[in-house]
This record gives C-alpha cells, structure tokens and sequence, in this order.
C-alpha cells in the first residue's frame, strides 16, 4: 500500500470551498489558467519558453490530482455521514440537467 506524504508548508493557502477557476489570457495574449478563492488569486502560466509537452504533462497532472481531491473528499464525507444525512441527501436528490 502506497503511502501519502505529509504536505510541506505552503507559502500560500487556497480555500476549496469559495476556490473558482476559469480559463483567461494574460498581457501578453497567452493562455493562463486563475484560481481565486476569497483571499489568493494564482495564475497558472506556460511562460511559452519552456517545451509544449512539459507544460501539457503538467496540467494532465494538475488535473489528475484535483480529480483523485475531489474523490478522497467524497469518501471523507461519506464516511463522516450519519445514516439519517445519507437518507435525506438520497430524498433531497434532483435529476441531472438535460
């Protein structure tokens, strides 16, 4: 079994809960990538002087990580759940947008 390590400390905190993200360009016209929670805004950049694929790589990576965060924070809630939140989530359900 893989073993996570400990996270070091962060120079900067982004709070997930009021975290919004969106696709923007910069002065230059260049793709970047914002994320913005009530306190931090972090711009993700190419810098476009760097390689293609690199870049690419790492932001299958990002995206990769912030997909298995979302899931490890669906189990805790799960696992945190009484049985009585569990049936009033499932009662509270609404279908999907069509």
């Amino acid at each position: 079994m893989a073993t996570v390590p400990v996270a070091p400390q962060p120079d900067l905190d982004l709070d997930v809960r009021t975290l919004r993200c969106w696709g923007a360009v910069d002065e230059d016209g260049d793709p970047v990538l914002v994320l913005k929670d009530d306190d931090v805004t972090v711009v993700i950049d190419f810098g476009f002087g760097g390689a293609w694929d690199t870049a690419i790589r790492a932001a299958e990576r990002l995206s990769d990580e912030a997909l298995a965060y979302a899931s490890k924070l669906r189990e805790l809630m799960a696992a945190q759940q009484t049985p009585a939140d569990k049936e009033l989530a499932q009662e509270n359900k609404e279908e999907p947008c069509r």
